[in-house]
């Protein structure tokens, strides 16, 4: 899709993601599809297993109400994204150890690397086993 995946941290009810989009215009469009096709597995994978209570429960909470005028039932993330540009080394180590230690800091582990989905264990722990990433030189 044309960047790099330099960090990231999926949290209970939303991600951080840094990365290095080429060209950087390119952004919205590359935010636009992310999220566009992770939802659509994700919908795929809770309708797939409706048998299991906690999927009909999430179902329920991303399900739009009727005075929503969509084209979708559900909607999985937020409509908007926070875009921040990274001009230096100093800012990407200062980005990636807020995102590592948003689990923490919500009180969910005790230190990142206990949460195994995040980029931390692919720094720190040389474990690319969950997601393959591009290292920054």
């Amino acid at each position: 899709m044309g960047f790099q995946l330099i960090g990231w941290v999926l949290m209970p009810e939303h991600f951080h993601l840094l990365i290095w989009p080429d060209p950087a215009e390119t952004t919205s469009l590359i935010m636009q599809e992310l999220k566009k096709r992770t939802a659509q597995r994700i919908l795929a994978a809770l309708q797939q297993d409706r048998r299991h209570p906690w999927c009909h429960s999430v179902l329920a909470q991303v399900r739009l109400p009727p005075s929503v005028h969509s084209d979708s039932e559900f909607r999985v993330w937020q409509r908007r994204f926070y875009p921040f540009g990274i001009y230096s080394e100093k800012k990407r180590l200062e980005k990636l150890h807020y995102m590592h230690g948003n689990p923490v800091k919500r009180g969910l582990v005790n230190s990142p690397d206990q949460w195994p989905w995040s980029s931390f264990r692919f720094y720190y722990l040389n474990d690319s086993s969950l997601l393959a990433m591009d290292r920054m030189r």
